[in-house]
């Protein structure tokens, strides 16, 4: 059967409105601010054999789904029942990022055929392992990272699988918030089954699967027509993490190479280093994510990221390579290393095609855990936070503060809320002046965050970009680096490296300082109206913009100095920062 374009354009439509109820129902019913305040999580509608149709929420999480359905359905088939609902985090035989996005999938059921997924994936505050977050640079192997679900029956049509409840709270130090997350999980899901079968009752089973097939091939068209209007070509790009975490004076490094053919494009990572002993590693779902938020980012941010898009994509990535780790390689910093993909990925496509270019965003991303024995509800707590950069500049514009690029919706946690809920305060949140990229289009400055804690914790930080920052494009300067001090300005001052776990004591001091964006084109062409804005904004210093933007203000600094500025720029060389 053929459906006419306007009933398509209407499921479409509908299809959208049950993912992103799904979605707010998840952010909305989630117990742990890694989830109701930084949105790390997502919602998605997949076919019967787990290809995903439509997604909501954390963009990454597009392509574990995929790795996921497949394991659950090589181990259950034919025994799945309506009203199950199954769990899985593993990154080997199935695909999470790290142990702690677990997974919830319900099968959807109409007259006895499994005809789709509804599935969501969050992270979890802690699931277990050997540091509070589950997430620890002493992480040699999978199971020092916390429990692992291999795709079991968490919900059936009795309820709550009170035996695997149970496991998973023994097995964490937030009982309370995994759990609850796991549900406002596999609630949305349920829920999201409710509406696909009410679509089916309306339009019937026939029409939806055909709406499902041309969701797919529609993303696979978008793609394909902006990706033939890129010149072909081939580039190459190399990059370094700090550390793994393990050999802390040893870089890693990393290597893309990119071959575009039409409306083709191969990403080929050989060349990258053997896979590490420390938690750098990361399995193919998530060097794929990297590569095709890359893309899309640079193709058209509204093309769907659903399984359409991978039709035109071949993905060379030898088995061992720190881009595809052989188990049990540890692997929950897998952030940063996709950060520093996505930004070689994003360099190569710049390459080929320089008018679409965009600096990257500022490495040094991940995340920061604080564990407490007792928090103020007198209970066990780990505050987690999401370490999030600034994007860089890009053609018509400058790159906006805080923000990640390939996982745009999650955002820095309140500081009410963090007070509010764990024996903390924030002493300090606010922009890092002169660490933007410098350009004609420049990047968002780094931000800095203190944190002093009221009673003892362990502290965890899984990062990069300490040594190995972002760069500038097309002239444009790369930003400050990222990093973390304790105890600053005291006696006890001490640089940290960027993943270490340590015991700290209550009145103890944490500063990270989160990285800014990269500049795009020479800073010298940036409009002097537009420095002297940065300075009045504390973005930069006037010393930094004569210096570096060779743009000289009025002695007051509320205008402009035209001929000192015209001075300055008739003999300036290259910009130094």
């Amino acid at each position: 059967m053929s459906v006419d374009p306007v009933t398509l354009e209407v499921l479409r439509s509908r299809m959208d409105e049950v993912v992103h109820n799904m979605e707010w129902l998840l952010f909305h019913s989630g117990y742990s601010p890694i989830l109701r305040e930084s949105y790390d999580g997502s919602a998605s509608v997949l076919d019967a054999d787990g290809r995903v149709v439509v997604a909501a929420g954390m963009p990454i999480h597009s392509y574990p789904y995929l790795y996921h359905a497949k394991a659950i359905i090589e181990k259950h088939g034919d025994s799945m029942r309506p009203g199950d609902t199954y769990l899985i985090n593993d990154p080997y035989d199935g695909g999470a990022m790290h142990l702690p996005d677990i997974a919830a999938f319900t099968p959807v059921f109409h007259e006895g055929r499994r005809i789709a997924f509804t599935a969501s994936i969050s992270h979890k505050p802690d699931i277990g392992g050997i540091a509070p977050g589950s997430s620890s640079a002493q992480a040699r192997e999978t199971l020092h990272e916390g429990v692992l679900l291999t795709g079991v029956r968490g919900w059936t049509e009795d309820g709550l699988n009170a035996d695997v409840d149970q496991i998973m709270r023994a097995n964490s130090r937030t009982p309370e918030e995994l759990m609850g997350d796991v549900r406002a999980q596999i609630g949305c899901t349920r829920v999201g089954s409710a509406r696909l079968l009410s679509l089916v009752d309306e339009y019937g089973v026939d029409v939806l699967l055909e709406c499902f097939g041309f969701l797919q091939n529609r993303a696979e068209s978008l793609f394909r027509a902006e990706l033939a209007a890129v010149p072909d070509g081939e580039a190459e790009a190399e990059g370094f993490l700090d550390s793994d975490g393990a050999d802390l004076d040893r870089p890693v490094r990393f290597q893309v190479k990119v071959e575009k053919r039409g409306d083709q494009i191969k990403i080929d990572y050989t060349g990258s280093e053997d896979q590490r002993k420390g938690p750098i590693n990361v399995r193919p779902q998530a060097s794929e994510a990297a590569a095709v938020m890359a893309l899309v980012g640079f193709l058209d941010p509204a093309i769907p990221v659903n399984d359409g898009i991978n039709r035109a994509i071949d993905f060379v990535n030898p088995e061992g390579q720190v881009t595809h780790a052989r188990k049990p390689a540890p692997v929950n910093n897998y952030f940063p290393t996709m950060q520093l993909m996505y930004g070689l990925v994003m360099k190569c496509l710049g390459e080929l095609s320089p008018e679409r270019a965009i600096a990257p965003g500022g490495q040094g991303t991940g995340a920061l855990t604080l564990g407490f024995p007792e928090a103020r509800t007198g209970k066990s707590a780990v505050y987690y936070e999401l370490m999030v950069s600034s994007l860089g500049g890009h053609p018509v514009g400058d790159g906006t503060t805080l923000v990640l690029a390939f996982c745009h919706i999650s955002t820095t946690q309140p500081i009410e809320i963090i007070e509010t809920e764990y024996p903390v305060i924030v002493e300090r949140f606010e922009p890092v002046e002169d660490s933007a990229g410098a350009g004609r289009h420049r990047g968002g400055p780094a931000f800095v965050r203190e944190y002093r804690a009221l009673s003892d914790f362990r502290l965890g930080l899984r990062s990069g970009g300490y040594k190995y920052g972002s760069w500038g494009i097309q002239g444009g300067l790369g930003p400050s680096k990222a990093g973390c001090t304790l105890n600053p300005g005291s006696d006890e001052e001490e640089e940290m490296p960027a993943l270490f776990v340590r015991e700290m004591e209550g009145d103890d001091v944490v500063r990270v300082v989160f990285a800014g964006g990269g500049g795009l084109g020479d800073p010298h062409e940036r409009d002097p109206e537009l420095v002297r804005e940065d300075v009045s904004n504390g973005i930069y210093s006037a010393e930094f913009a004569r210096k570096t933007f060779a743009v000289a203000l009025s002695e007051d600094g509320s205008g402009v100095d035209v001929a000192a500025t015209a001075e300055l720029r008739a003999g300036a060389g290259a910009p130094v920062a």
